[in-house]
């Protein structure tokens, strides 16, 4: 466990340091904002550069945070549910350098168009796949929590309508996750990209939540 929270710890400062070392090499105006199109909506000064490296920070603290929340209300010996929640926590850290290298790409090449330089709905949405394959693979090892997981009122309405519910969201988010993987790589494109992940999550979600509604009301799965 002390090994994975060094690992999340370097990734949770790793945009700041590396933002504070190209810092003296950005322009003094770096875009800020771009809209939905693509195109700058507003440019800024370049210590707004930290604004996405701090924002880390902030959430790997919350993640901790919730992983030591989770191991307070385990079992006494078990820590599971704390170690899938650094491990997610590790993955979206990955997101977050990414997606930081490409916010400081953007600002030192001032780039006015991003789809010009970039396709970023596709980098955003390939990430999230990678994530929800993660995740997938941890979900079945979750036990009952208040914290995470596929929680709703019919999963956590027994042991076995949890363990149920758990396998079966899974599955769901490793099949999501390379749908999300392979139709942002050879697939969709720019705002395509954003209407089909977003459909394509959305109905992950309401087909999961049906299915933990089905479990439930299953006679022998009830508490």
């Amino acid at each position: 466990m002390k090994r994975i929270r060094t690992v999340l710890y370097v990734l949770m400062f790793s945009p700041s340091v590396v933002t504070a070392l190209v810092f003296g090499f950005l322009p003094e105006r770096i875009p800020a904002h771009y809209g939905f199109d693509g195109m700058v909506t507003r440019y800024g000064s370049r210590w707004e550069a930290f604004i996405f490296p701090l924002a880390t920070i902030g959430f790997g603290f919350f993640m901790l945070f919730m992983a030591r929340f989770s191991r307070k209300h385990e079992s006494e010996g078990n820590h599971n549910n704390e170690k899938v929640l650094l491990i997610s926590a590790i993955v979206f850290m990955i997101v977050f350098n990414v997606l930081t290298l490409h916010s400081l790409y953007t600002s030192y090449k001032q780039v006015d168009d991003l789809y010009s330089a970039t396709d970023p709905m596709r980098m955003i949405f390939s990430l999230l796949g990678l994530s929800f394959v993660v995740v997938g693979n941890f979900m079945p090892k979750l036990k009952r929590n208040s914290i995470m997981g596929l929680r709703t009122k019919w999963s956590l309405s027994s042991d076995e309508a949890w363990r149920k519910s758990q396998r079966f969201g899974g599955i769901s988010f490793i099949v999501t996750g390379v749908l999300l993987l392979v139709g942002n790589v050879f697939l969709f494109t720019s705002i395509r990209s954003f209407f089909c992940s977003l459909a394509l999550i959305l109905v992950t979600v309401a087909v999961c939540v049906i299915y933990s509604y089905r479990v439930a009301q299953n006679p022998k799965y009830r508490t």
